[in-house]
């Protein structure tokens, strides 16, 4: 009876255990190898540094899974290493790693790798991954992939083959290959009604295709409710792979196979798109503003262009709430997290808001643009105090627009001020003034000396 007790309580405690995720060992790495040697276990390694946002992602969503927990706490002897720290800076080196997170897959018996794979990716596909070590531990053959795709031609399977070989071609990234099959999986199996499974599906596996692609812009709103229920990471997934798609659309707008008024069908079916794939409304608003300067810039339609550019301009460079954004693409990878703020770049937001006042400029000269270009200037020099180099390049353009003795005033004024600080663009700034005085048909300002900076991960 006491033995009997004894086994039921060390499965629900095994039980307990697997609930709660993955379960990491957290002693040497000769204990561990030791371990997994008496086990017959191979040994899982999540290699991950502590800057790394996908390495936390899916430490915080994917390892900590019931069924994540289930299946690599019974296959594997399981270890967290930092890349950087202790001994996972010679077992990084030992087997290469070069990116994180990079999960390694080790036969204890001489410490050989058994295989390894990297990124962050949805439950789904790591439990795959960790079905297919497993296999591959216990020497188990698989169908090669030349195998599975000759079958594929021949017609000759059913759903569940289809998905596997689909599942094998996203696991190893041969995603050139998956539209074809994904399409016809599409074809042949998804009916007017499908399953909520074959839905996520498609979504968990979409790499790109026309004809894929408009079925799930048509059915987004519940695909991506199913999937931020089942796993943010496929949610957010799928969201890049969405807009992956949508952006090829536009990679050779400039060039002569499509006429002006394609072009313009083209922007317009898109932004229509663009309504039903992104939801909040100030994205999307930026979204149509990008995609409209490109094709209007390919189509050489000034007016146009010069409009989305202005309010482009007005709603997302000059904002203060929007400075942070400005030229940087927010990259998602858990839909289910609080949406992360991007920290303040000063001399990328100042660079851009200085590149912009010089396109708008060869845009147009109208009192509105010159005003709107000062504006960026002056923001531009508001993000860099440490001198007073954008002042100079905005004296400059107002001097090659006409407006001579204001620039001249300005200059003159700033110039007071650099030498109080010992401004590093002093001379330059001497040499502009006096050739302003000069009256020279048109001045120039020296490029702006970039600094070595730390490499950022």
């Amino acid at each position: 009876m006491k033995k009997q007790i004894l086994s039921f309580l060390l499965l629900i405690s095994a039980m307990g255990a697997w609930a709660q995720g993955i379960e990491f060992e957290h002693t040497s790495w000769k204990e561990i190898v030791q371990k997994a040697k008496e086990q017959n276990k191979p040994i899982f390694v999540d290699v991950y540094t502590s800057w790394c946002g996908p390495c936390k992602a899916m430490a915080s969503t994917v390892f900590t899974k019931p069924e994540i927990g289930e299946k690599f706490n019974k296959g594997f002897v399981n270890v967290k290493i930092d890349a950087e720290k202790g001994e996972g800076i010679a077992i990084t080196k030992k087997y290469m790693v070069g990116s994180y997170p990079t999960y390694l897959f080790i036969n204890p018996a001489d410490e050989s790798l058994v295989g390894e794979s990297k990124s962050s990716m949805p439950a789904s596909m790591f439990a795959d991954l960790g079905d297919k070590m497993l296999n591959k531990f216990s020497g188990k053959t698989e169908l090669s992939l030349k195998e599975m795709t000759a079958r594929f031609d021949s017609g000759n399977y059913d759903e569940a083959f289809l998905q596997t070989y689909i599942k094998r071609l996203v696991a190893e990234r041969n995603n050139n290959m998956v539209s074809r099959p994904l399409e016809q999986y599409l074809n042949k199996y998804i009916s007017q009604q499908p399953t909520n499974d074959q839905l996520c599906f498609l979504a968990e596996n979409f790499k790109g295709g026309a004809k894929v692609y408009d079925y799930l812009v048509k059915n987004y709103k519940t695909i991506d409710g199913l999937l931020c229920k089942k796993d943010g990471l496929a949610a957010a997934d799928f969201d890049r792979e969405l807009m992956k798609e949508f952006d090829k659309s536009f990679d050779y707008i400039g060039g002569g196979k499509l006429s002006k008024a394609e072009k313009e069908d083209l922007l317009n079916k898109r932004i229509a798109e663009l309504g039903a794939i992104v939801l909040n409304e100030s994205k999307r608003d930026k979204k149509i503003l990008e995609i409209k300067m490109k094709v209007y810039s390919a189509t050489n339609d000034s007016s146009q262009l010069l409009q989305a550019s202005r309010e482009f301009i007005t709603r997302f460079v000059l904002p203060a709430d929007q400075t942070s954004s400005i030229n940087k693409s927010l990259i998602i990878i858990d839909k289910n997290a609080p949406e992360h703020v991007p920290s303040l770049d000063s001399v990328h937001a100042a660079n851009a808001c200085a590149s912009y006042a010089a396109v708008l400029l060869k845009q147009s000269t109208q009192k509105q643009d010159k005003d709107l270009a000062m504006k960026l200037y002056k923001k531009a020099q508001t993000l860099s105090p440490a001198t007073f180099y954008y002042t100079n390049a905005m004296n400059t353009a107002l001097y090659n627009l006409g407006d001579k003795k204001a620039a001249i005033k300005q200059q003159t004024t700033v110039l007071k001020e650099m030498k109080k600080n010992n401004d590093e663009y002093l001379a330059d700034a001497e040499t502009l003034l006096q050739k302003m005085k000069n009256d020279e048909a048109k001045v120039t300002f020296v490029a702006l000396k970039t600094k070595k900076r730390a490499a950022a991960h």
